[in-house]
């Protein structure tokens, strides 16, 4: 007796059939539909005010100014974010201004363009051929610097190859804060001190000092500057000067050897009153962190 064969149910085949033809053609349309959609968008996004450029932002400045900076991206009316060249504006920012190190133009989503500026530390000033100009931390000069000249980097008399270049790096390794507490630096060697140095600080405080040990000394001042019995005015009630050229000491001016050709720090400090005396030692007490962090480093 022969087996018998199932019948195909061909209602069932064709309603399945026919439920993946509907699923796959909304699927189609879906996908046809985002399409045209985002065709729509991005032709919206390209030719209607959405991308034209209206906001402009700057970081990362501290010498050069906002709208100079503005100026050289050259945004107009029309200027559209997604077409913005902003690689020649790069170029131009570095170009016009010697300050900039590095600088990055980022694109915002709609309407919007960031720039990011990287500057060269200005470290001193110097007078070329009349004109004051701006040194940076490389040693470099700027003699076509046209921006206003910072008031907070030290002035620099004196200074030629490589005791400028000496003084440059202690400059360098100092923080901002503490090169901005200094005035005016006057290169005065003598012959048994071809460093030396001297250090006018916008408290009034005189600092001798040696470019070598400079930089790692005057991280103290702000300590060795209020150990120092000053007047209401802020003057010192016993004038004189902070050496940090050899040792580290306070020499009141008239403790002074007019005649004497030997190093400030070798005079003597003699005090003549008691107030004097706790001065002394609360400066000095500042001052020994400077040996302490010597002699840990030697």
């Amino acid at each position: 007796m022969s087996e018998q064969i199932p019948k195909i149910d061909n209602m069932f085949l064709k309603e399945q059939r026919l439920r993946q033809l509907k699923k796959r053609r909304r699927i189609q349309l879906g996908v046809v539909l985002g399409l045209v959609l985002l065709v729509i968008l991005i032709l919206a996004y390209m030719y209607t005010p959405v991308s034209i450029v209206k906001q402009v932002s700057v970081s990362g400045n501290h010498y050069v100014a906002t709208d100079s900076v503005k100026k050289e991206l050259n945004i107009t009316k029309d200027t559209r974010v997604y077409s913005y060249d902003s690689s020649a504006a790069e170029a131009r920012i570095k170009q016009q201004h010697a300050l900039v190190k590095n600088v990055e133009i980022q694109k915002g989503l709609f309407n919007s363009l960031h720039v990011k500026i990287k500057e060269h530390e200005i470290i001193g000033i110097m007078t070329v051929k009349g004109k004051e100009v701006p040194i940076i931390e490389n040693g470099e000069i700027l003699t076509n610097f046209k921006e206003p000249i910072p008031n907070e980097a030290p002035y620099l008399e004196g200074f030629k190859g490589t005791e400028k270049q000496k003084l440059v790096e202690a400059l360098g390794k100092m923080s901002r804060t503490i090169r901005a507490q200094i005035s005016e630096i006057v290169y005065e060697p003598k012959k048994n001190q071809p460093h030396l140095i001297r250090l006018y600080m916008r408290d009034g405080i005189e600092v001798l000092g040696n470019t070598k040990t400079i930089a790692n000394k005057l991280k103290y001042y702000p300590s060795m500057s209020q150990a120092l019995e000053k007047d209401e005015s802020g003057n010192l009630k016993q004038s004189g000067f902070i050496d940090l050229s050899v040792g580290a000491t306070f020499i009141p001016y008239k403790n002074l050897n007019k005649n004497s050709n030997s190093s400030a720090s070798s005079q003597q400090v003699v005090s003549k009153t008691q107030q004097e005396d706790e001065a002394k030692d609360e400066l000095q007490n500042a001052l020994n962190k400077i040996k302490e962090q010597e002699e840990d480093e030697s």
